[in-house]
């Protein structure tokens, strides 16, 4: 079964965060034009597909790690995690292009660069194709209260940015985000936070709360699910961030790094 969601698409148990689909998109494209170059045009390009999608993985995480260094060293055995997202575009292209410069003699280099070219550009297209239908379906922050552990609340005070991750207690990754977000909430007082469960019942929920300390006036129960489905989310976690208007300006699906994490909280910060 395939579901098309704002932040992802999953297809029966797998779900892909559209920026890592896109990626994988320019992967498959890079191989093919590769292929058919060495296969059509000049042999000595032969595995040249694979080499280009290495070193640029390569290169762009190592690039975002580089960029990021102060989360990452917090947490550095999160640096090969590289299915939480976190590449750098700029190095990855940079890295790829050294790569065949270095490779090739010079009669070959335009060759060679084809399909790093054909790639990149349908990584960039799909990406802004993504971010113009994201725009022209703007999705705000409901007005409504929701029950917490403690009460009734909004999800965020009125002026204020605010956070939702949308978990389950039986979901490994959002077990191994949690920590991240729950000390994240205690640093950043300018921003809320609220940790909306989806589906538990309150014994569950509360239970998981406790664990990593987080504030009951600041966990929601949601029971049927409505705020995956008001935000067309299609897999857990789920994290969303809105500016002090209400308006959501980023969403991320599937377990949030800390880098990546921070980014957001920086943007928010600075709106």
């Amino acid at each position: 079964m395939m579901e098309v969601g704002l932040d992802a698409l999953r297809l029966g148990p797998l779900v892909l965060a559209w920026p890592r689909l896109f990626a994988l998109v320019a992967a498959v494209v890079v191989l093919v034009v590769a292929g058919w170059l060495a296969a059509r045009v000049d042999r000595g390009l032969a595995g040249w597909g694979w080499s280009v999608v290495i070193t640029a993985l390569l290169a762009g995480r190592a690039g975002y790690v580089a960029g990021h260094w102060a989360a990452f060293a917090a947490e550095p055995w999160s640096i090969p995690a590289v299915w939480q997202g976190g590449l750098s575009p700029v190095a990855a292209f940079a890295g790829a292009v050294a790569y065949g410069l270095a490779r090739f003699p010079i009669r070959r280099q335009v060759l060679a660069q084809i399909p790093l070219a054909a790639g990149f550009a349908v990584w960039l297209l799909l990406g802004a194709a993504q971010s113009w239908l994201s725009a022209g379906a703007e999705a705000r922050l409901p007005e409504r209260s929701l029950p917490t552990l403690a009460t009734e609340a909004r999800l965020a005070p009125a002026g204020k940015p605010v956070v939702i991750n949308l978990w389950a207690s039986w979901c490994p990754p959002c077990q191994r985000e949690m920590p991240r977000l729950a000390q994240a909430a205690s640093r950043h007082s300018r921003v809320a936070f609220a940790f909306v469960n989806q589906g538990e019942k309150r014994g569950e929920v509360a239970a998981f709360s406790e664990r990593f300390g987080l504030d009951p006036g600041r966990v929601f129960l949601d029971p049927q699910r409505r705020l995956a489905r008001d935000f067309g989310t299609v897999g857990l976690p789920a994290t969303l961030f809105f500016d002090d208007s209400g308006r959501l300006v980023d969403a991320h699906v599937g377990e949030i790094s800390r880098a990546a994490l921070s980014d957001q909280l920086d943007r928010l910060n600075r709106r």
